[in-house]
């Protein structure tokens, strides 16, 4: 009888030393605000308490950046001086029933209407329309031709050449039958018009 009564007493003592912590916990425990708080507490309904764990953050949406076309080349079209018989490297001569665009390769002169007509020797008369360097080493030609007298009063030809391995390396025949041509240069584009109309060359290369 006398053990029950010890352990109730201690039971007592315990629980009474409890709600006095308790209560002095509570007391140290109260703030107004958070740095009356110690450590990583905050201050929530007037008491210090730990925050919340933050939840994860929810992931953004990939931004896909549109890539930009590639901006034109720092080079351009330049314009070569244009008289009867000449444009830069080419000349004409007349040869019986046609008219040769001459070009100085390095092993020797070349007709380069050659590589534009399919008969070079009927062409009639050859008329340098525009001639244009684009960089160091490419030229882009308009050519008007009578090609032997046919329907169209003219017959209007844009070729590129390649001066490095000395050959056309592209052709365009421009619609339409006037003899009036129309050259527009916009940096490293350049469009040949005719009433039928436009054929557009980027970069020096007739495609």
């Amino acid at each position: 009888m006398k053990r029950l009564f010890v352990c109730t007493l201690l039971a007592l003592a315990v629980v009474g030393y409890a709600k006095a912590n308790q209560s002095t916990f509570e007391e140290t425990n109260q703030c107004s605000e958070d740095i009356d708080c110690q450590g990583d507490f905050i201050c929530k309904n007037g008491l210090c308490d730990l925050p919340e764990p933050q939840q994860s953050l929810v992931a953004k949406p990939t931004v896909t950046t549109q890539i930009a076309p590639p901006a034109p080349p720092g080079v351009a079209y330049e314009p070569l001086p244009v008289s009867a018989e000449r444009a830069g490297p080419f000349t004409t001569q007349t040869q019986g029933t046609g008219t040769a665009l001459n070009y100085q390769t390095r092993a020797g002169v070349v007709n380069v209407m050659e590589a534009i007509v399919e008969e070079a020797e009927y062409t009639g008369y050859v008329a340098i329309e525009k001639a244009y360097t684009f960089g160091p080493s490419r030229y882009v030609v308009a050519v008007s031709t009578g090609e032997g007298g046919n329907a169209c009063p003219a017959s209007t030809y844009v070729f590129s050449f390649d001066a490095k391995v000395e050959r056309v390396d592209g052709k365009r025949e421009v619609a339409g039958c006037s003899e009036l041509v129309e050259v527009v240069v916009e940096g490293n584009r350049l469009t040949v018009k005719k009433e039928g109309g436009g054929t557009v060359v980027f970069n020096g290369v007739v495609e």
